[in-house]
């Protein structure tokens, strides 16, 4: 009978087998809920898994379009700026994968079914490739788990009575691979398919030892046929299926069909935004509440603007409590300042006793320390194009050409001046986290007048006559008296923030994923970054859209470094790759269900810099030597040699990085079809210019060009985000890299 029962299960196998060509397998945790039967005996949460296969409606999905990754002492210390470069190709991968997922073809035809390749000479080094781990771990961290092993996977495994151990046990198998796709009625959604690979099962029994007792081992129907995985069967690197060269070109087709089902709008779960985002307001349920009026007070933004370039970002703060600076940059010249010195001076031939005002500049030459800011809350209405000042000249002295002697009159001359650099206009800082006050009336618009002296001179030879001159210049702008009212955070009756509450929420579409700096010393970012996003709510069948704001203080994705070989004299001795961790949050699960669910921030990647490890082991009077441990690298399919971490250019390049400064530190969005321009200055450092620019990884928009002046010009034609990595190359042939993002419209 039991017998019977398995050649029936092979026949449904191959029958299953044929109604899929390409799958993937949602994650969730292991074993809660309702899925207690995920256990070690049959091969669940081993080996620092993090994710056990979920069934369709359970899966665990992420929330937050924007999120920030970035890199800590430890990382960059260990693996240098190229280290850096790598994973930032990761995530390029992902930003241009996951645009708009709504958007791609039904068939995924975008997609290969196989993007891993080899680089034969890292093969030989037995390097693992630091961009391609990096690319299967955030496969998990979006809620992926690996298709291969739970392609077929025990359910339950139990011993028949009056029987023993291999032959009287009986399984439970079941699939957590799916093709979410338009399909027939009778087509079922569960696939035996990965990427277009049939793969079938055969049962490993070990009745006793350590777990797992039991697993359904998959096995290639065609041995002949290509058998090259999903970056989501990579996801747990202690037991990757990399091999030693192996790299990843880009996501399969089976991993964006799982991220697409994850993430489409048409994807509707029960669920909560994320906790740490406030919810401003819901257009369609009333739009924005506001609180009582006030009066608010604006400021002179010429001050506010000389203080913001001159003070350093902590200064900055002490002067204006409130000022959120998300970003600030630090520029070093030599630069020449001329001031005016005026005096009375009796000029050879001229009549005896007559004084002559001479005005003398005199230029000093020091070096100059500006600051380039970004504000979070600051609302200003501003002329960037600069002001015209009123250049007052007052004299007091005789009329000109009358005689010695003759009585003083007072002359003012007035004149005008044009002041590019000038910035007027008024502002204030908005400390609701609400939003931004609504102006309902202006109850006053008061001009401010800003004096400025050129000069300014006494005859001190006929002081008593009171002969004198002075010259100023004077810079009007206007401030303002609003009575305003203030957003009131939505759900929150008093103004304050608010829980958001669970709903039925649409998929987001898209994801994005921003490099930050970081200051792992004190576990925040050196300013706050303040992101707005939305998320769409179905209501009474209407959809609501929904504008959160969340300040984010520290990185969502940190990659970290340290020793992840094995200690305590224990045995097997092995290193783990790299280790992380991952925030599932079920409190919105169904009943007697595992899910749906969100993955929340924050996570850390632990990249092992353990470095090179021998192997010793004694075989009777013979002690080997054998080096045991892999190497991390980067490489490609071009002739280029593999980079190996670490490395002291890698790290050098980083110093340099440190030393030399680069403006701008970010670039300005570009719109499609309209011409765009942008230029990189360097200071600092030792460098010796001339200066080449390139860029050695990445690419621009196509439309637009980099000169090796360091000038990006052209017109771009394609929308989307390009990241890149811009290189300084001096006069010596010393080069230091930076990696940019550029957003066309």
């Amino acid at each position: 009978m039991l017998q019977l029962f398995k050649k029936i299960s092979w026949i449904l196998l191959l029958a299953f087998g044929q109604q899929a060509a390409w799958a993937f397998s949602p994650g969730g945790p292991i074993g809660t809920l309702g899925d207690k039967w995920q256990v070690p005996t049959i091969g669940y949460g081993l080996n620092g898994d993090l994710l056990a296969p979920k069934n369709l409606g359970e899966e665990y999905r992420r929330n937050i379009p924007v999120m920030y990754y970035a890199y800590d002492a430890n990382f960059l210390d260990f693996f240098g700026s190229n280290g850096v470069v790598a994973i930032n190709q990761s995530f390029t991968v992902l930003n241009s994968s996951l645009t708009n997922v709504d958007g791609y073809s039904t068939a995924l035809t975008e997609f290969p079914l196989n993007s891993q390749a080899i680089n034969y000479s890292a093969s030989v080094y037995e390097m693992m490739d630091l961009k391609s781990v990096t690319l299967g771990m955030m496969m998990e961290q979006l809620g992926l788990t690996d298709p291969v092993r739970y392609v077929w996977t025990l359910h339950d495994r139990a011993l028949q009575p009056n029987t023993s151990c291999p032959q009287g046990m009986v399984y439970t198998v079941v699939q957590r691979n799916f093709d979410i796709s338009a399909s027939p009625l009778n087509q079922i959604q569960y696939s035996s398919y990965i990427n277009g690979t049939l793969w079938t099962y055969q049962i490993a029994e070990a009745c006793t030892g350590p777990n797992p007792l039991a697993l359904a081992n998959p096995i290639q129907v065609d041995s002949l046929a290509d058998g090259s995985t999903a970056l989501a069967s990579t996801v747990n690197p202690s037991v990757s299926t990399y091999q030693f060269g192996g790299y990843y070109l880009g996501l399969t087709r089976d991993d964006e069909a799982g991220l697409r089902y994850l993430l489409t709008t048409n994807n509707i779960n029960w669920e909560t935004p994320y906790s740490g985002s406030l919810l401003l307001s819901s257009a369609g349920t009333g739009g924005v509440n506001y609180g009582q009026p006030f009066v608010l007070y604006t400021s002179n933004y010429t001050a506010f603007a000389q203080a913001a370039l001159t003070n350093d970002p902590a200064t900055l703060s002490n002067l204006f409590p409130g000022l959120i600076i998300t970003s600030s940059t630090a520029h070093f010249a030599y630069l020449p300042t001329t001031t005016y010195v005026a005096y009375y001076t009796n000029l050879i031939g001229a009549p005896a006793g007559s004084q002559t005002l001479v005005v003398a500049p005199v230029t000093t030459w020091s070096v100059v320390t500006t600051y380039s800011n970004t504000f979070a809350n600051v609302i200003a209405t501003t002329n960037s194009g600069g002001s015209v000042g009123t250049v007052y000249t007052v004299t007091v002295g005789p009329n000109t050409s009358a005689p010695v002697g003759s009585p003083f009159v007072t002359n003012t001359a007035i004149s005008f001046v044009n002041q590019p650099n000038v910035v007027t206009g008024d502002y204030y800082i908005n400390t609701n986290a609400c939003g931004t006050n609504l102006i309902i009336q202006t109850l006053a618009t008061i001009p401010v007048y800003t004096t400025n002296v050129i000069y300014s001179a006494t005859n001190s030879a006929t002081n008593t006559l009171g002969q004198s001159a002075l010259q100023y210049v004077v810079t009007t702008s206007y401030t303002h008296i609003y009575v305003v009212e203030a957003p009131i955070c939505a759900g929150s009756s008093g103004g304050g923030a608010t829980t958001n509450a669970p709903g039925l929420y649409q998929g987001i579409g898209n994801i994005r994923f921003v490099q930050t700096s970081y200051d792992s010393l004190i576990g925040q970012y050196y300013q706050p970054i303040t992101n707005t996003y939305s998320m769409h709510l179905i209501s009474n069948s209407k959809l609501i859209n929904q504008t959160f704001q969340r300040v984010v203080t520290a990185p969502d994705f940190l990659m970290s470094a340290a020793d992840l070989a094995s200690g305590g004299g224990s045995y097997p001795i092995g290193v783990s790759y790299a280790s992380r961790n991952i925030n599932l949050n079920p409190a919105n699960a169904l009943p007697n269900l595992d899910g749906p669910g969100t993955i929340d921030p924050a996570t850390t990647f632990t990249f092992d810099k353990s470095g090179n490890i021998y192997l010793n082991v004694n075989l009777g009077n013979e002690l080997t030597n054998d080096l045991s441990a892999m190497t991390w690298g980067s490489f490609d399919g071009s002739t280029n040699d593999p980079v190996i971490y670490p490395n002291g250019t890698s790290i050098a390049n980083l110093a340099n990085q440190i030393l030399v400064q680069i403006t701008p530190a970010t670039l300005p969005n570009g719109t499609k079809n309209v011409s765009y321009t942008a230029s990189f200055v360097a200071t600092g450092g030792s460098f010796i210019p001339p200066f080449t620019w390139t860029i050695p990884t990445g690419s621009l928009p196509p439309g637009l060009t980099l000169s090796s002046a360091g000038v990006i010009t052209g017109t771009p034609t394609q929308t989307g985000t390009f990241d890149f990595t811009l290189q300084l190359t001096d006069i010596n042939a010393r080069s230091v890299q930076w990696n940019y993002s550029l957003t066309i419209q």
